[in-house]
């Protein structure tokens, strides 16, 4: 077709070296926008597929690359080897101290980056070990692997953040000869066959030389063999990209354990990290993975972001806000990130808030907007009975009014054994990042997101709702006061005062009327009636409504 043009076999090669040097994937989005043109445009360049003149130009001027014809086929320029020799030039020698590796074809995109610079400071250091970079002789712990498992909930940022550290390592000076990218989720839900994935790792660390034809007579444990070679005679780099669906569901004893059908991955995980080389293995998984020997594999839960970088996420969609409104909604949602782009997308593009952020804080008193939802379910749908039950019966507590303990837990599943509870469900839901405990505040603690949502499958049974604001109840009001000579201020009757929440909730108007008797010549000497009544949504009762300020 006329006025088409395709890439020459050399001038590929020219282009794939300046793409290197860049940073970019063949398909980058940044290439995409800096050329104005679609990924399948760049993709029918890099299969030499021909493609409009302009678009074929803006591709080759995006990498700086003005002189386009010589990359076009056809061209019979003798200029194309000079360009061929500078783009080398650019590329460090392997034997140099500040050599960089490719970036893997398939590295997800990093959009709407925040920054996170203490996570990654400290996966550079836990991953570079910057004190034995470059150490003659070589440090001997180089040569021990260490794993590291980045958790956390749906949309936390786990991928994001592996994927930006590999860019941002790229450029500096590592050890890494290599990295490889494994994704472990499918369109099924289920992890793609382990063979596979040991194909497509043996192709990415032998830089395309290890074929699956070429492999085709070996077994696992031949190929398992090979890709342990590799790592031992190169470091390396490997992630392993949503690990949490190799693991078990619908049973708390068994969260965090590798599933019967997933037992070659088990055995991939356990050559990698048990056997000495010279490589690096992050995975990132909403469920920790329990089967990881810990001398080896350091944990970290990714939590939301800070308050200043959430409110920087929510300001680069144009919202209008004040700033007492950004801080709000990052707060309403502990700085989820991808709950705080969803919900921004809502607010600029829905025409009943206009990218007001006052009017939805205004009209909205829930939190979960159904794309969210849906990763929460995904998750609820993984709890066995014991855990689903636990999770919405602690979510009427309020953890924000006053800390939950064990005991408390405890007082909202009487009919399981302490054991049962603390070992297996408790063990499970924090295992599932469902539930973690607060060292700070000294108590459990469930996501925002995540207590509505067992709010919600509470609220579907009414009676059963009751029950555990009942339960509540009598947990709150068994808590051991100071005596009343010795009461201060309304720290000193707190539990009395989630007492009367719970009772009220429960429909128990008896039990609350009988606490607010009980301290409303109290909240009268602290003047702070109108602050409980506020907080709690005390009921209409009549000494309420004498207490004057």
């Amino acid at each position: 077709m006329a006025g088409l043009l395709r890439a020459s076999e050399e001038g590929l090669k020219i282009i794939d070296m300046v793409r290197r040097n860049l940073g970019w994937n063949k398909t980058e989005d940044t290439w995409c926008v800096a050329a104005l043109v679609s990924t399948a445009t760049l993709k029918r360049f890099w299969a030499k597929i021909g493609i409009r003149r302009e678009n074929f130009i803006n591709i080759c001027k995006a990498v700086e690359i003005e002189n386009w014809e010589y990359i076009a086929e056809g061209y019979k320029i003798n200029k194309t080897e000079p360009l061929l020799a500078a783009a080398i030039a650019d590329i460090p020698l392997d034997c140099q101290n500040d050599r960089t590796f490719p970036l893997p074809e398939n590295l997800p995109p990093v959009r709407n980056w925040v920054h996170r610079t203490k996570e990654i400071d400290t996966l550079k250091t836990l991953i570079v070990e910057p004190h034995l970079v470059g150490a003659v002789p070589p440090c001997p712990p180089w040569g021990v692997p260490i794993a590291i498992s980045i958790v956390g909930l749906p949309g936390i940022g786990k991928t994001t953040l592996i994927s930006q550290l590999i860019r941002q390592i790229h450029t500096e000076k590592t050890p890494f000869a290599c990295t490889a990218w494994q994704s472990l989720q499918s369109a099924t839900g289920k992890a793609p066959p382990c063979d596979r994935t040991i194909d497509s790792l043996l192709f990415t660390l032998s830089n395309g030389d290890i074929t699956a034809a070429v492999t085709a007579q070996d077994d696992s444990f031949k190929k398992i063999e090979n890709l342990l070679k590799i790592l031992r005679e190169k470091p390396c780099l490997l992630v392993f990209d949503r690990a949490d669906t190799l693991l078990k569901t619908g049973e708390a004893k068994a969260a965090g354990y590798f599933a019967e059908d997933c037992a070659e991955y088990a055995w991939l995980f356990k050559q990698l990290l048990e056997t000495e080389h010279q490589s690096k293995i992050i995975f990132t998984s909403r469920e920790s993975l329990a089967e990881l020997p810990s001398t080896v594999t350091r944990e970290i839960q990714l939590n939301g972001l800070d308050r200043d970088a959430a409110v920087a996420l929510l300001q680069s969609f144009n919202l209008t806000a004040n700033a007492e409104e950004l801080a709000e909604i990052c707060d309403r949602y502990s700085g989820h990130p991808k709950a705080l782009q969803l919900v921004a997308a809502l607010i600029r593009d829905d025409t009943e808030f206009q990218g007001n952020v006052g009017i939805f804080l205004h009209q909205r008193d829930w939190l979960l907007i159904r794309d969210i939802e849906r990763a929460i379910d995904e998750m609820i749908a993984r709890l066995g009975d014991g855990e689903q039950t636990c999770l919405s019966r602690i979510s009427v507590y309020q953890t924000s009014e006053y800390p939950l303990s064990f005991a408390g837990i405890s007082a909202q599943m009487p009919e399981v054994s302490k054991y049962e509870l603390n070992e297996n469900i408790i063990q499970a839901l924090k295992r599932r990042q469902l539930l973690y405990y607060d060292r700070h505040l000294k108590s459990y603690q469930l996501h925002p997101l995540v207590r509505e949502k067992g709010e919600y499958l509470l609220s579907q049974h009414p009676e059963n709702l009751r029950t555990a604001h009942s339960q509540a109840y009598h947990y709150y009001i068994s808590i051991p006061l100071k005596p009343k000579s010795e009461w201060q201020d309304i720290e000193d009757i707190k539990p009395l005062i989630r007492a009367h929440y719970h009772a009220s909730q429960a429909g128990d108007l008896d039990a609350a009327n009988a606490i607010i008797s009980e301290v409303c010549e109290y909240l009268r000497q602290w003047n702070c009636a109108e602050l409980v009544c506020g907080n709690i949504e005390l009921p209409l009762l009549t000494e309420v409504k004498n207490i004057t300020l």
